[in-house]
This record gives structure tokens, C-alpha cells and sequence, in this order.
């Protein structure tokens, strides 16, 4: 689940180690609303939450990943990939404050949808998105998703560290699927 993709305009996705703690944190520093995700998903990072949510998101147990939208080693935002079943996974995404609004998700959703159906071979990615939030809406759409379904109670919103004392709301589920070529006829 390693990658390492050119966006053009001196603008990279690359998969984020731990040894990328220093980015996230700078990354973060300036965000109130939850920020890329693991154990504190809410920013700004410290270094140690940074540590926390890179290792649990460690590309060599190869079920969730983390990459990076880079320029000039600069940390943009940063996309997560949910392995979930044989050929699926979830996709979900963040943007820097001060980077929102410049296309750069929609950059980064396309490179990795494509990537994650070509490279990894998996047939649907798909996203979890709360129905109050428009522009992430509009995103899916516009990167080429289909709204499948609307689940009730099913996301957390992270106000509280404890599950069981967190309040959860409904997500709309939007999926893209493989292009795969016809069989050819004989």
C-alpha cells in the first residue's frame, strides 16, 4: 500500500510514516475540527498524537493507510484507506484550513481512487460522508462517486474519547466502482 504519485504543479500523495510526525503536527496546528483520524481526531496534534495516529496507521499491517498531499514538503492534507473486505475499501479525506477550497481533495480522491482500483485491484472504494456537510457532498459527486445509501446512527462524531458516551449521526454512503473492459468477443 506503499505510493508515491505525481499530481502535477509540484504537488505529490505519498504514503505517511512515522517518520512524518513533524508534518502532521505543522499540518495541524491551526485546525479546531477533527483532523485525519485515529485515537484523537480532533487538531491540533501534538507530537505524541501524531505518533499515536502514524503507527496505527502503519502501511506494513496493510489495512489502513495514510498519504500525504505534499508541496515542497509541505503536508496539504491527507487522504486514509480502509481496507474492509477482499476487494473494497473505505477512502476519506482532509485538507489543511488554510489549503480548503483549491481543489486539492478533489485532486488527491481522484489519484487515489484510480491508483487503489489499478495498483491494488480492488473493485469499489467508498466514502462515509455526514449528510450537514455540502462541500464533501458536492466532492463525491464531482470525483465521479454514486450515492448508495443513507445509514442512520452509524458515524461517531468524536466529542467524547469514549464510544459508548459519544453521540453518532447518520452517513450517506457514496461508492466508486472499477471500470473494467468487456469481455472481448470471439
Amino acid at each position: 500500500m506503499i505510493a508515491d504519485i505525481d499530481l502535477g504543479q509540484g504537488l505529490r500523495l505519498r504514503t505517511l510514516t512515522t517518520q512524518d510526525v513533524d508534518l502532521v503536527v505543522e499540518a495541524t496546528g491551526t485546525e479546531t475540527a477533527p483532523a485525519l483520524w485515529g485515537p484523537h481526531p480532533a487538531g491540533p496534534y501534538t507530537p505524541q498524537d501524531a505518533r499515536l495516529a502514524l503507527n496505527s496507521w502503519d502501511p506494513a499491517a496493510g489495512r489502513q493507510t495514510s498519504y500525504g498531499m505534499l508541496k515542497d514538503d509541505r503536508l496539504l492534507g491527507a487522504l486514509g484507506l480502509m481496507i474492509d473486505g477482499p476487494d473494497t475499501a473505505e477512502l476519506a479525506y482532509w485538507v489543511r484550513p488554510e489549503s480548503r477550497r483549491q481543489g486539492l481533495a478533489l485532486r488527491g480522491i481522484n489519484a487515489l481512487t484510480r491508483w487503489t482500483h489499478d495498483e491494488l485491484g480492488l473493485e469499489r472504494v467508498w466514502l462515509e460522508i455526514d449528510p450537514a456537510n455540502t462541500p464533501s457532498l458536492r466532492l463525491a459527486d464531482r470525483a465521479g462517486y454514486q450515492y448508495e445509501q443513507r445509514i442512520p446512527h452509524h458515524c461517531r462524531t468524536w466529542t467524547r474519547p469514549d464510544p459508548e458516551h459519544d453521540t453518532w449521526h447518520d452517513c450517506m454512503i457514496w461508492a466508486h466502482t472499477a471500470l473494467r473492459e468487456p469481455p472481448a468477443r470471439g
